[in-house]
């Protein structure tokens, strides 16, 4: 799974030095890479206005497949115009092992499985447009409630890059 991740890091800088450096302005979709949950490739398309559809898919910490798509709205909300809020809702997808640990009477067990996950996301954060290029930065954090294969709460935290040919 280690080579799944750096080959998908890996597409994921191509893709963004292949991109021409004279642009001035940005365009409508960007992709680029993200680092966190989950570490692979990101990518966003504006809709015009305020709001957006982002997602990612990669390898999450524990070498699971993750997937996500959110609904964004962007907001002006600082005195640094190229810096914008951004918050939605989303969902995200999981396939692959993963431990799950339970507790009965008392006793705690690790348990280990192959499943679909799946989960819905309220997302929130700041996306910085650098000026006069065609890339942006963000940082975000995803509240998550699992839904499948186990009830439960998540957290996903990422930082990324993305280009805008």
């Amino acid at each position: 799974m280690h080579n799944l991740r750096l080959s998908a890091l890996v597409l994921a800088l191509f893709l963004v030095m292949g991109m021409p450096s004279g642009a001035r302005a940005q365009g409508r979709f960007g992709v680029g890479v993200i680092l966190g949950e989950p570490t692979g490739i990101a990518w966003k398309y504006r809709l015009g206005g305020t709001e957006a559809v982002d997602g990612a898919i990669g390898l999450s910490t524990s070498d699971r497949m993750r997937f996500n798509v959110d609904y964004l709205w962007e907001k002006r909300s600082f005195e640094e115009v190229n810096l914008r809020l951004h918050y939605g809702v989303g969902v995200a997808f999981g396939v692959g092992n993963a431990e799950y640990v339970s507790v009965q009477r008392g006793d705690t067990y690790v348990l280990e499985q192959r499943d679909l996950g799946f989960g819905l996301r309220g997302v929130v954060g700041l996306t910085y447009v650098f000026p006069r290029s065609i890339f942006d930065a963000f940082v975000e954090v995803a509240p998550l409630v699992i839904v499948t294969p186990a009830s439960g709460l998540g957290i996903d935290a990422a930082i990324g890059v993305r280009v805008y040919p």
